[in-house]
């Protein structure tokens, strides 16, 4: 039987001939096997982000949010808090409004929050204090519109008015609200742009005061445990519905529910759905360039078994078998496939690298992504070099060597 150190030999000898024919078949695999390593990656860091960050929001939360206006009231509020497995509750008023400051003014998105609902998502504090309920005319605002939104730095004990609509008088209301804090952390990525460092919280009996509006837009409420967090988020569903009139038996028709209740596991559950289409997609778009690589692969093996016919047959009648011929072509379309999968694996993470600085991610690499996409690459040099290899190893040795 042929050794293998003669097969890797002569397969390389065989490349060396044609470096350039060589490098365009591998060419193919090398792009396939990046974009797969690279899409791999960069997903599997976005997803840990992700976890990351809503885990840090509060591992329990659940948030119930009105599909209309006028749902949500105190009796509704009374009635998450009291729902077995509930340990707080917040409710959430937003509302944009002019922001002025340093005689700069800015159309920004004001909340008015509970105190606890700080508590509930894990809303980071970078300076200063939070409000409590207590608490009069004294706002938290988002540590990027605090840096960002005005010519001059919003600081602890900063001074800004705030004006919205009030609904009941029909005219617009100002006030002045001293700043007691600054929500956000010192990491700064391009995902976490927007959300709660770019808000305002002032109390909600103030924002209550000044819009008179009653009716809350979202309530959160935090679970006691997030393994009976799916039970806690039922029971509160039910128990809103009956207290809307809703039917029991239309608990499942979002048409007739004026509310929606999703919980931390339901985000994680769909955040994931969402990622992995995302990757399928764009693994696909990768597998299209290992196909053309592959084709690519089995023209250059047809082409070399051209070639090489004469060789083939000295080598039947030197005493080699069919197996032995099938095996030199096999290793030879192997070391291409596995040559253009390790440099597809090495591009692959450095993109991934680049795209996940320029996302601010935390480069996660798995390592079974990296043997996946060697292993593929393997396996794509063994399909496409199998029928040439074949006609290779069926050749009659008279005939070849009449070539």
């Amino acid at each position: 039987m042929i050794s293998l150190s003669y097969c890797v030999k002569a397969a390389v000898s065989s490349l060396r001939s044609s470096k350039l024919r060589s490098g365009l078949t591998a060419l193919g695999i090398i792009i396939g096997i990046a974009a797969v390593i690279a899409t791999f990656t960069i997903g599997n860091s976005f997803t840990g982000y992700i976890t990351e960050t809503l885990d840090t929001q509060g591992s329990n939360y659940i948030v119930v949010s009105a599909s209309k206006p006028n749902i949500f009231y105190d009796v509704q509020l009374d009635i998450i808090r009291n729902t077995p497995g509930v340990t707080d509750v917040a409710a959430e008023i937003t509302k944009r409004g002019l922001v002025t400051f340093a005689n700069g003014q800015k159309n920004l998105t004001i909340y008015g929050m509970h105190e606890a609902g700080m508590e509930i998502g894990s809303i980071p504090i970078y300076e200063g204090q939070m409000y409590s309920d207590k608490d009069s005319y004294v706002a938290v605002v988002g540590k990027d519109t605090a840096e960002d939104a005005f010519r001059r730095e919003i600081g602890l004990r900063s001074t800004i008015d705030i004006t919205l609509y009030n609904s009941d008088t029909k005219e617009y209301v100002t006030e002045s609200f001293k700043v007691i804090g600054i929500a956000g952390t010192d990491k700064t990525d391009m995902l976490s742009g927007s959300g709660e460092y770019t808000m305002i919280f002032i109390p909600m009996h103030i924002m209550q005061e000044m819009t008179g509006e009653t009716s809350y837009n979202l309530v959160y409420a935090m679970s006691d445990s997030r393994d009976d967090i799916n039970e806690t988020s039922d029971e509160i569903k039910k128990r809103l519905a009956r207290n809307l009139g809703v039917s029991e038996r239309d608990l499942d028709d979002n048409e007739k529910i004026p509310f929606m209740v999703i919980n931390q596991a339901e985000i994680l559950e769909l955040v994931g759905t969402l990622t992995n289409t995302l990757q399928t997609f764009l693994l696909a778009i990768g597998g299209i360039s290992l196909v053309v690589g592959a084709v690519g692969i089995m023209n250059i093996m047809v082409v070399t078994v051209t070639e090489r016919t004469r060789e083939i047959g000295i080598l039947k009648a030197l005493g080699y078998s069919s197996k032995d011929v099938l095996i030199l072509f096999v290793v030879e379309s192997i070391i291409i496939s596995a040559v253009g999968g390790m440099i597809g694996t090495f591009f692959g993470l450095i993109i991934a690298y680049i795209g996940a600085s320029f996302l601010g991610l935390q480069m996660a690499i798995p390592v079974s992504g990296v043997l996946f996409g060697v292993g593929l690459s393997v396996i794509v040099g063994i399909l496409a070099g199998a029928q040439p290899s074949y006609r290779a190893a069926k050749m009659n040795p008279v005939e070849a060597l009449r070539e």
